[in-house]
Parts: structure tokens; C-alpha cells; sequence
């Protein structure tokens, strides 16, 4: 099992990390997986699974629990899940100040700790025969798709529509090989929208439509965090959201920003759903 090698129950009041996973040049979206624990220039907070700030309360309030799903019953479906909750549990007791697992079933015991971390997440399952599928979905900040939806789907079959992610089934396959087996990985995807909202499900938010009225940008990043149990063949998947407004880069991030917009590929742009609004966010980049 993986082990946190963060310090237990430090206050957390501090302002949010600044990630700036942004390159000049044309995103393609490829896992790029790292070591978790990558020196991203935030020392200690950079080993943490958890990532506490004085943002917590708002994401916290914000969380939607009607959207959760977990898929339970069967040996391998209940293996997974005392595994992931055992670790999952034990780092949170570490990392969230006060934290205290809660008993009963597995959706209750997943809710207590949604309850108390910012993190998103989800749980896959690799069957012995290969194949894979979610049995868990916690996520209430997803960024223009339906988490309610992927339960029991692949990993191929959540990320089909991602340009450049997996080629094939047989490459989707080999990163959940990896994630199930290997790691922890760090990865961060980043896009930008229109309000900085947490919640960008795509019914329920028009967020990344940019026009002559828009007076502010955001860019947001996701940091996506890999936990592997290659003995009971299953993955935890972490995402912590992070809104940055325009206004608050400074002027070389600001420039990157730009760059990297004027040169998105059109297949990710409309992926992201910024097909025909780039213009306008490059233009709040410049003022």
C-alpha cells in the first residue's frame, strides 16, 4: 500500500499553490505522468495528497453529493475498496486536521472523506482478464463532462473523446497498467473559462464561452494524482482544482498564457469547448 510521507495535522490557513502547468508552445493533452512528489515549488505541500488551504470552506460548501456513484458486491469490487479506503482513510487522518473515518458501509466511509478534503476522486478496477471500468465516482468539480455518467466504464471509453490522451484501446489500456501498477504519478491539465466557479458540468455550465462581454478570465488547472493497488488490480484517481483570474498572473505568465492559446490545436480547442472564443480570451490577456 502507498504511505504519505507528509507530517500529521498541519494548520492550513496559507493562500492556495500557484501552479503554472502552461508551455509555450501547442498543448497536446498526453498523460505526461511524473513521480508524486515532484518538487513543483511548493515545498511540503507538494508531497501531500491532500492539498488544504484557506480555500477549504468554499470547496467544501460547494461539494455535490448527488452526484456520487460506486459500484459494489463482488469480491474484486469489495477488495478494491478496503484497500483505497485503508490508505485513503489513514493519509486523511494524517493530512486533514481532525479527520476521524467514519464506520458503516463504503459510500459512507468514500463521503466522510469527500466531506473533509477538496480533492475530488475515482476508483478504477482492473479485471484479470484486463479489461477495466470506475466503481467509484466522487467528483463535484468536474470541467465539461458527466461524472455521474462514467460508472462502470473504461478508461478508454471516459477518455475516447480526449485528442491525443489514448490512441486506441490498447493505449488506454497500458496507462491503466501503469496507474494500477506503478506510482503514485502527478499530472496537471489546465484550460481556461469564463467564472470562476468549481462546478463546470457540461449541462449545467456555459463557463468557457468568451465574448466582447466577458470582463474576466480564468485559468483553470487541474493537479490529477495517481495511487496504484496492484494487488487488488485497482487505482485511486485525485483531482484538486485550482481558479486562477487573469488578473492575478503576472505579466510572464500572462504572456505564456496568451502564446499558448494563439497556437491550441482546433481538435483541443473544441474539445475544450473554446472553439471560436480564443480570441476574445487572448484579448483579456492583453489588457
Amino acid at each position: 500500500m502507498p504511505v504519505s510521507d507528509s507530517r500529521p495535522n498541519e494548520a492550513h490557513a496559507g493562500p492556495p499553490a500557484r501552479y503554472f502547468p502552461v508551455d509555450r508552445k501547442p498543448l497536446h493533452m498526453r498523460p505526461r505522468l511524473q513521480p508524486f512528489g515532484s518538487d513543483c515549488g511548493h515545498g511540503a505541500l507538494d508531497a501531500r495528497y491532500f492539498q488544504l488551504d484557506e480555500q477549504l470552506p468554499h470547496y467544501l460548501a460547494s461539494k455535490r453529493p448527488d452526484r456520487y456513484r460506486i459500484a459494489q458486491g463482488s469480491a474484486s469490487e469489495d477488495a478494491a475498496h478496503r484497500a483505497v479506503l485503508a490508505f485513503a482513510e489513514e493519509t486523511a487522518i494524517r493530512e486533514l486536521p481532525g479527520f476521524r473515518p467514519r464506520s458503516g458501509d463504503f459510500a459512507s466511509r468514500y463521503t466522510a472523506i469527500s466531506a473533509e478534503a477538496p480533492e475530488d476522486f475515482v476508483v478504477q478496477l482492473r479485471d484479470r482478464d484486463g479489461r477495466d471500468r470506475t466503481i467509484a465516482s466522487y467528483v463535484s468539480f468536474p470541467s465539461r463532462w458527466r461524472p455521474e455518467e462514467i460508472l462502470g466504464r473504461s478508461f478508454w471509453q471516459i477518455h475516447e473523446q480526449v485528442p491525443d490522451f489514448a490512441d486506441a484501446d490498447a493505449a488506454a489500456r497500458s496507462l491503466v497498467d501503469a496507474m494500477v501498477e506503478r506510482g503514485p504519478y502527478l499530472r496537471f491539465v489546465w484550460t481556461v473559462c469564463s467564472d470562476g466557479e468549481l462546478d463546470h458540468h457540461l449541462d449545467e455550465s456555459a463557463a468557457t464561452h468568451f465574448g466582447p462581454e466577458t470582463r474576466e478570465g480564468w485559468l483553470r488547472i487541474e493537479r490529477q494524482v495517481t495511487v496504484p493497488f496492484p494487488a487488488e488490480g485497482a487505482s485511486l484517481f485525485l483531482i484538486r482544482t485550482y481558479l486562477r483570474a487573469f488578473g492575478t498572473l503576472d505579466p510572464e505568465e500572462r504572456e505564456t498564457l496568451r502564446i499558448a492559446l494563439d497556437c491550441l490545436p482546433a481538435a483541443t480547442a473544441r474539445y475544450k469547448g473554446l472553439e471560436g472564443c480564443l480570441e476574445h480570451a487572448m484579448r483579456l490577456l492583453e489588457d
